[in-house]
């Protein structure tokens, strides 16, 4: 079996212990012999970048995501997203910002180091390649783990990955799911969690995505008033929005009374 590099990545990041969770912004440069495939690429909004971990150790078959704490349990690589593996192959979707030079990719979300190795570009199709319905572990742990600008950063990208945007809505949807995160200890997509949504369009998609809720799985309901709802296994959090916030900067900096007043009731005494 042999692989064949068509790119590198360049990149501003040049050791792994300095890549943010989210990736950095990078370009791709396609060598000129595969230029000629990129052809109708710049068609996708996403895709599916293939690439070969040059610097991963491919004798390790369990890892510590280390990136968010070196407290949490050691698991085998094929369930982590580690770069240590046996066959250091990485798969990440990325947004496409942008073409120049015919064979240069300028994309978002990257979490490759300079000079890594291309071995494959895919576009990224949502109705195949997204499953919304998908679980995984739980993550409370892990989040717990995360410090907070590290878990913002987590939210406002599932949040914008099923919105499309970062809008204000979507700003407050983050600061809301961050206190209903902190009230109910848990993830917010785990399956005891459920969630009423008020009538904004834009705070509902990324709480939809950010929580994976859904009236099939009997964990999404929709009040149509100013008020979301997160109820977990023995309390939930009543969120009522204040209006006129635009401005996204100023809502991710605001304070949460300045966004919306929370009540915090027991489930066991309704």
């Amino acid at each position: 079996m042999e692989l064949s590099p068509i790119g590198l990545v360049h990149s501003s990041i040049r050791s792994r212990s300095d890549m943010p969770v989210q990736g950095v912004d990078a370009e791709i440069e396609i060598f000129s012999a595969y230029a000629g495939a990129l052809s109708g690429v710049e068609e996708n909004s996403h895709l599916i970048l293939i690439c070969w971990l040059h610097e991963a150790d491919r004798r390790v078959l369990k890892a510590v995501a280390r990136k968010v704490s070196c407290d949490l349990p050691e698991k085998g690589v094929f369930s982590l997203r580690s770069p240590a593996r046996p066959n250091p192959l990485s798969i990440s979707v990325v947004r496409l910002l942008g073409m120049r030079e015919e064979r240069v990719l300028a994309l978002a979300n990257v979490d490759l180091i300079d000079g890594t190795p291309v071995i494959d570009i895919k576009p990224y199709q949502t109705g195949w390649d997204c499953v919304f319905s998908a679980t995984g572990h739980d993550r409370t742990g892990k989040i717990q783990k995360m410090g907070p600008g590290e878990y913002r950063e987590g939210l406002i990208r599932e949040a914008v990955n099923y919105h499309g945007e970062l809008c204000p809505g979507v700003a407050v949807a983050v600061r809301v799911a961050e206190a209903a995160t902190r009230i109910l200890k848990c993830d917010l997509s785990m399956p005891q969690v459920s969630v009423t949504l008020g009538s904004d369009p834009c705070v509902a998609d990324a709480l939809i995505g950010i929580t994976s809720a859904r009236p099939g799985n009997r964990r999404l309901g929709c009040s149509g008033g100013d008020c979301y709802v997160f109820a977990g296994p023995g309390e939930e959090a009543v969120f009522c929005l204040r209006q006129g916030l635009e401005n996204v900067d100023a809502i991710l900096m605001g304070s949460e009374a300045s966004l919306f007043d929370c009540d915090v009731r027991s489930r066991h005494s309704q």
